[in-house]
């Protein structure tokens, strides 16, 4: 280790590249020998053609020595050796690890963590937020069914109760067979798969307006479930481009909780559109899905121009923002690979998934938590109106579970992230669920009187509102 000994610290500041904001006040890439008295500034991506950042314990960057190089005397991020034939001389080139502190002489740091924390704000707000409003228009559209029913569809369009179910039904059979359409977040890019997305619910939701019979309407919510399965389900998906695998639990609670949050709008703008137009000349339940349904035409323009590929081609991100979004998903994304040998790796991916047992496990929760997460908004304004409140009032009576629910999903998102676990959420609040269903579902029997049976709403709707939350961030994150 004689030349490390015999080093150089090199203070001046790299210019021109990629890392000249960050200040050098020691230990810079330097390279001395006894051949050479000026010491060389080598750039963290030219010295070795596979860098890896290696992170300390504050979120920052360590440097090593690249044990094994005939180069000796280089530090760069790789901890291991860049020349497999030298395996056998670790004795010899032991790495050492250069710990950053406040003030010591031999630290680095590709980024800062008030870098990566401004970076991780502004995906928050501009990215997130958006990709919840998204969901809420498209949960508002899908359950906006109840609604119509209570203002009258059902009635207008002389449909029995069983071919009231066969159009919710109609919406989950096209749902769960397209689902499969989430695969393409990965072929084609996201801001126009998205974009189609959006208007096409938001169009096939409008037509509803003008429906006439069972037929026509039955057809559109079996094409509004097309379009809403290839959207949906692919959004942690496409958030884990932008997060890390800690850091999905809250973003995916984020765009989650824009469920309950649309079900509270639906229901107080259903009470709205009722009581105005219940003597005007289009009926109320038309007037609804013209309201929730064409606003998402419109939004999909402004989805096409405001949404990101990958993390680096955000539009509202600074150059250096560019690389250190890029950079912080190093360990997480892994060294790139050209496109042939993706596509054969998403092959054996899919291989892979079809045979982990696992993999059916967590479908099965969510496929049990998901009946009760999307059947209470459907549902909810008629189980109010039976338990005696007038239509009009079961219309908004039923916004105040979702507001629960919304505060309940993103502070079990905080707490999943915060403590580094699923099991636990996922168990208490399908229990907590659970119980409450089931004296929803013996309030007649137990003799539990009408406001009992409302309060009992909050635990059932909150809980696997919660649950579905972290089922869907556990699927992208099995090892939590």
């Amino acid at each position: 280790m004689s030349d490390l000994s015999n080093a150089s610290v090199s203070k001046q500041r790299v210019q021109g590249s990629p890392l000249e904001d960050s200040s050098f006040d020691s230990a810079d890439f330097v390279h001395s020998d006894s051949a050479s008295t000026s010491p060389e500034i080598i750039d963290e991506e030219e010295f070795h053609p596979n860098p890896v950042a290696v992170e300390d314990d504050n979120e920052g960057y360590e440097m090593r020595e690249i044990s094994g190089s005939s180069k000796k005397g280089y530090y760069g991020l790789d901890g291991s050796d860049s020349d497999s034939d030298d395996e056998d001389e670790t004795d010899e080139h032991e790495p050492i690890k250069r710990r950053r502190t406040g003030s010591s002489a031999q630290s680095f740091e590709l980024y800062t963590p008030d870098e990566e924390r401004a970076v991780v704000r502004k995906f928050d707000t501009r990215l997130v937020l958006f990709m919840a409003f998204l969901y809420m228009l498209s949960f508002l559209d899908r359950s906006n069914i109840g609604n119509a029913r209570l203002a009258g569809l059902q009635n207008d369009l002389q449909m029995t109760t069983s071919q009231f179910e066969w159009i919710l039904s109609a919406f989950y059979i096209t749902y769960v067979i397209f689902e499969w359409m989430t695969l393409l977040y990965s072929l084609v890019p996201p801001h126009i798969y998205i974009s189609i997305c959006v208007l096409s619910w938001g169009l096939i939701a409008s037509l509803q307006a003008v429906a006439t019979s069972f037929g026509p309407i039955v057809f559109l919510r079996a094409l509004l479930g097309i379009s809403e399965a290839a959207f949906g389900p692919g959004v942690p998906f496409y958030l884990s481009f932008f997060f890390r695998r800690d850091e999905l639990a809250l973003r995916t609670g984020l765009f989650i909780s824009a469920a309950p949050l649309a079900s509270s709008f639906a229901g107080v703008l259903a009470w709205v559109i009722t009581k105005l137009s219940f003597q005007g000349p289009i009926a109320p339940w038309r007037v609804l899905f013209l309201v929730e349904g064409f606003p998402s035409v419109l939004v999909a323009v402004w989805a096409w121009k405001i949404l990101p590929d990958r993390p680096e081609k955000a539009k509202y991100l600074t150059s250096r923002e560019s690389r250190v979004a890029r950079l912080r998903l190093r360990r997480e994304n892994g060294e790139r690979k050209d496109i042939r040998a993706r596509r054969e790796s998403s092959w054996r991916e899919i291989k892979k998934t079809l045979l982990d047992p696992k993999c059916y496990f967590t479908a099965m929760m969510f496929f049990c938590s998901n009946v009760a997460f999307s059947s209470m908004p459907v549902f909810l304004p008629t189980i109010i109106s039976e338990m005696g409140y007038s239509r009009l009032l079961a219309q908004l009576l039923s916004a105040p579970p979702y507001l629960f629910s919304f505060i309940a999903v993103i502070t079990t998102s905080y707490l999943s992230d915060r403590y580094k676990s699923r099991t636990p959420y996922v168990v208490f609040h399908a229990l907590v669920s659970s119980v409450a269903y089931t004296f929803l579902a013996l309030g007649h029997t137990l003799s539990i009187p009408p406001t009992a049976r409302y309060i009992l709403l909050y635990p059932a709707a909150a809980g696997f509102f919660c649950a579905v939350t972290i089922i869907i961030t556990w699927t992208d994150n099995v090892d939590r």
